[in-house]
């Protein structure tokens, strides 16, 4: 997990991002355990800190689903709709900053590392 954020910090700007400003919070969970961090993303900058400061968008998933999202295993939207993923705020902001995750190699197997069957 960390890693995906420390990348995002380095990454500094990113172009598919430029038309975006708000701050996303990921709050991810580990058992009783929950890690936040803070996303300010400024026209394609993005910083991140730890904290559970107030954001546009809070993101609340299990770290299992995260990493499998961050692997391109699995898509955040299918996390979302098969409820392993909670966004609260600003719907369009989560959508847009899908943007920052791998994509899928294998739609099947994102599809079943989002809690879903996946095909067979």
């Amino acid at each position: 997990m960390s890693d995906f954020f420390d990348s995002l910090s380095r990454r500094g700007h990113d172009k598919r991002l430029e038309k975006v400003s708000g701050t996303v919070r990921f709050d991810i969970s580990d058992g009783e355990r929950t890690d936040s961090r803070l996303a300010r993303i400024d026209h394609g900058d993005i910083t991140v800190s730890a904290g559970d400061a107030p954001a546009d968008c809070v993101v609340t998933v299990e770290r299992a689903v995260f990493d499998a999202i961050v692997e391109g295993r699995a898509n955040a939207m299918t996390a979302l709709l098969r409820g392993s993923l909670a966004v609260d705020g600003d719907p369009e902001l989560f959508v847009l900053t899908q943007r920052l995750f791998a994509e899928p190699a294998d739609p099947a197997a994102a599809t079943s590392a989002a809690g879903g069957r996946g095909s067979s």
